[in-house]
Parts: C-alpha cells; sequence; structure tokens
C-alpha cells in the first residue's frame, strides 16, 4: 500500500509538471496599413489580405507541440483591416487593443489577437508611449501616437497564466524610441508586479536594429531576451525582417521578446522569419516573425 502511494504521489507531479508545460507560439508582423498612397510594388489591402490571412492561419495550424496555444501581436493595422482578419481567422478569435488616435476605432491599432476557446482574458490595458501613458498623446517628438497593449492571458485547460506585450516603437525621432520602450516596460513591470509572477513575451516594430537607440534601451536592462539571439535554432534562410516590397531584406527590427530573463520561465525552441511575398503578391513590407517557446 506504502509503495503504490508513493507511485500515485509520483505520477500526480508528473501530471502536474506536465500541466505546466504550454507550447506557446508567437507571432509578430507589421502587416503595412491600407495606405491610399502606395509604394513601388505595394499592392492594395484588398489584393494583400487574402494572402496575408493564409498565411496566418497556416502558422497557427502548424504550430508545434501538442495543444499549443497561439498569440498574435500585430502593428499598423487600421479598423477594417483588423476586422478582415479577425473574420478570416474565424469566430473563436478575438483582440485586445484600440485605435491609438483616440482610444476608439481611429488611427492604427497594435493589436494582440487570441482564440476565447483557449485563453481567457484576465486583465488588459492600453497605455501611449509619453509622459502622459493614460492620455492619448505623443511622446519625445513622435512623428505618430504610438501605443504598448498588454495582456494577462490564462490557459483555459491548465489555469497556467502569462503575459504578452505589443507595440510598435517611432519612425521619426530616436528619443521616443528610447523613452517610449521604457514606458513599455515600466507599464509590464507594473503588470508583473501586480498579477505575477508570470513569464513575458513581447512583440513590435521597434524600428531600430540590433544595436540600434530601442534594441539597446531594453537589452541592457537584462530584463527579457530577444528569441534571435537566444540561441533558439534558426529556420528558413531569410535573416532580415523589413523589405521595403522587395525580394530583399533590409533590416532587422521586427521581434519577439521573452522573459524574465532572470527567471527562466521559458524554454526557446525556434525561430522563422516568414516571406511577406505570397502567391505573387508582397502581402506587408515586413515578414513575419514567428517564435516557438515552451512556458514552464
Amino acid at each position: 500500500m506504502k509503495l503504490h502511494a508513493v507511485f500515485a504521489g509520483l505520477f500526480a507531479i508528473a501530471d502536474v509538471t506536465m500541466a505546466a508545460s504550454l507550447p506557446l507560439r508567437v507571432i509578430s508582423h507589421n502587416i503595412r496599413y491600407a495606405a491610399t498612397s502606395r509604394e513601388t510594388n505595394e499592392r492594395p489591402w484588398s489584393e494583400r489580405r487574402t494572402g496575408l490571412i493564409n498565411q496566418l492561419k497556416t502558422s497557427i495550424a502548424n504550430a508545434p507541440g501538442a495543444g499549443a496555444v497561439t498569440v498574435i501581436g500585430l502593428q499598423e493595422v487600421l479598423d477594417a483591416q483588423l476586422s478582415d482578419i479577425k473574420s478570416g481567422l474565424g469566430s473563436p478569435w478575438t483582440h485586445i487593443g484600440t485605435g491609438r488616435d483616440n482610444g476608439a476605432r481611429s488611427g492604427e491599432y497594435n493589436p494582440i489577437l487570441y482564440r476565447t476557446d483557449v485563453l481567457r482574458l484576465v486583465y488588459s490595458e492600453q497605455k501611449w508611449l509619453s509622459p502622459t501613458p493614460d492620455q492619448v498623446s505623443f511622446g519625445w517628438g513622435a512623428g505618430s501616437r504610438r501605443v504598448v497593449v498588454i495582456g494577462v492571458f490564462e490557459h483555459v485547460a491548465t489555469g497556467t497564466r502569462f503575459m504578452h506585450a505589443n507595440t510598435h516603437l517611432d519612425n521619426v525621432s530616436s528619443q521616443a524610441r528610447s523613452e517610449g520602450i521604457k514606458v513599455a516596460l515600466a507599464r509590464i513591470r507594473a503588470v508583473q508586479a501586480q498579477y505575477g509572477p508570470l513569464g513575458v513575451t513581447l512583440t513590435g516594430d521597434f524600428n531600430s536594429d540590433p544595436g540600434g537607440d530601442a534594441y539597446t534601451t531594453l537589452a541592457n536592462t537584462g530584463y527579457l531576451t530577444e528569441m534571435w539571439n537566444s540561441g533558439a535554432a534558426r529556420l528558413g534562410t531569410n535573416q532580415l525582417t523589413y523589405t521595403g516590397f522587395s525580394t530583399t531584406g533590409q533590416s532587422r527590427i521586427d521581434f519577439v521578446w521573452f522573459g524574465p530573463s532572470a527567471e527562466n520561465r521559458y524554454r526557446a525552441s525556434q525561430v522563422e522569419f516568414l516571406t511577406d511575398y505570397v502567391d505573387g503578391v508582397f502581402i506587408s513590407d515586413h515578414r513575419a516573425v514567428v517564435a516557438d517557446l515552451t512556458l514552464l
């Protein structure tokens, strides 16, 4: 009887351990807003959306690991584009985040998309990257209003919780990028203090190369680890994320980060920059970043 009890205890511990390990696919993609004045090789959104949505659906379906959960952080999304993407993904998909120009439907969104039948939203917020983050505002000479969207999610099947954040830093002002990522990190830490300890992932278009202003500002804190430089396997041949509607990459400014680095809450498995050229159409001027991790 005692031996039986020991084995029963061991199996119970194993079950808890397995339940606590959650495969997570994190996608970051600047989809390019639906511009009326278009760049060379840029097609209207009506011609780009099918390929982009299909690529998202394939990435979701191919997530490795039994019961893998996918969280998507998008940038440059206008209201009508968001409606198209959610409709294309299907009814279980919803989002958090609002238009940056009025906190409602005006301007670009930085939405976080997730499945309501897989994840329960515990908490969310959107803050402006400025000295007054609770107000619709510009910060530090930025060319546009910029925001960070943060969500705390609970895995319905296991009760496991994690935090995801998504942002798009300014393309005009270096100070706005550096100060903006400080605001984003401060908000992540504040949510962590209230709901943590939690594993954290961050997606975003930083408009900053590795070694550049915002990238260095975040990296120097040591709080998060950037996926491409984490030791995770690098899949595919693409090594740059911004293409400018060409087949040649120009820079690497789109990222997935995870942490807290000191707490070893994630195991990083693999990362890939997908093509932005689908069926003869550039679906964006950025390549999607697809990262696979396990929440331990």
